[in-house]
C-alpha cells in the first residue's frame, strides 16, 4: 500500500488530482467534530472516505471556521464579537461567513488489498493525517466508520 497525505502543514503537496467524480452517495462518513491546535486555531471538520477504483481509497475533509457558531445578528449589532469572530466575519454577511467551508483531499491510499474494509482504510488514512499534523477531531459530534 502506498499512502500519501496532504502536507499543507509544512509544504503544499496537493492531492486534488485524486478528487474523484463520484456522487455524494459514494462517500462514507468517517468522523466529524471540533478540532483545536490552540485557542486561536480551531474549527469544525467532517471526514469522508471513498473507494473509487481498484485499490484506490480517498479521504476527504470539509472544514469550516467554528468561531461564528451560535453568533446571531443581534450579537453583531450590539458589538459582542471577539477579535476572532470579527476576523471570520470580515467582508461577509453572517450567513455567508457561517456557510463558508473548504473541501480538500487529505489522504489517499493506492494499491490497497482487495479485501480491506472501509472501516480499516478509514482508520489507516485518519491515522496518517494525524501523524502528519492534520486536523484531528478533539470533540466528536458524529461518529461514522471510526469512533475514537
Amino acid at each position: 500500500m502506498k499512502i500519501r497525505v496532504r502536507t499543507e502543514f509544512y509544504g503544499h503537496e496537493s492531492l486534488e488530482a485524486y478528487n474523484p467524480d463520484v456522487g455524494f452517495s459514494q462517500w462514507k462518513h468517517v468522523i466529524s467534530g471540533h478540532w483545536s491546535d490552540s485557542p486561536a486555531h480551531s474549527g469544525y471538520v467532517d471526514y469522508f472516505l471513498a473507494n473509487t477504483s481498484n485499490g484506490l481509497w480517498i479521504l476527504r475533509c470539509t472544514e469550516r471556521n467554528a468561531d461564528l457558531d451560535n453568533v446571531t445578528q443581534e450579537d453583531i449589532d450590539e458589538g459582542r464579537l471577539n477579535d476572532d469572530q470579527l476576523q471570520a466575519l470580515w467582508g461577509m454577511t453572517l450567513k455567508q461567513a457561517q456557510a463558508q467551508e473548504e473541501t480538500l483531499i487529505v489522504a489517499v491510499c493506492e494499491d490497497a488489498p482487495e479485501d480491506v474494509t472501509a472501516k480499516k482504510m478509514a482508520e489507516v488514512l485518519y491515522e496518517a493525517v494525524e501523524e502528519n499534523n492534520g486536523k484531528i477531531v478533539d470533540d466528536p459530534t458524529d461518529y461514522g466508520l471510526i469512533d475514537w
